[in-house]
């Protein structure tokens, strides 16, 4: 990542798209809750579970931008 704007909108679109995965887990928790058949409560508790997975994926590539940010503006103080 090696402009650094990019990389920060990058971050800040991540972050929308995490609150919007624990939303979808919240939801879905709350309708697993609230299910009595059994089909219908494990379709739900899959779902949550699909979210968490998708919620490692954005936070691990948010890290990883993380760091490029770091590195990106160290490289820019050296410079100037």
């Amino acid at each position: 990542m090696e402009d650094l704007k990019l990389a920060k909108k990058l971050v800040k679109s991540l972050e929308m798209a995490i609150k919007y995965e624990r939303m979808a887990q919240n939801r879905y928790s709350k309708e697993a809750t609230y299910s009595y058949e059994y089909d219908v409560k494990t379709l739900f508790k899959s779902l949550v579970s699909e979210e968490l997975k998708h919620e490692r994926m954005l936070n691990a590539k948010k890290s990883e931008i993380m760091k490029d940010i770091a590195r990106l503006e160290k490289q820019k103080k050296t410079k100037k």
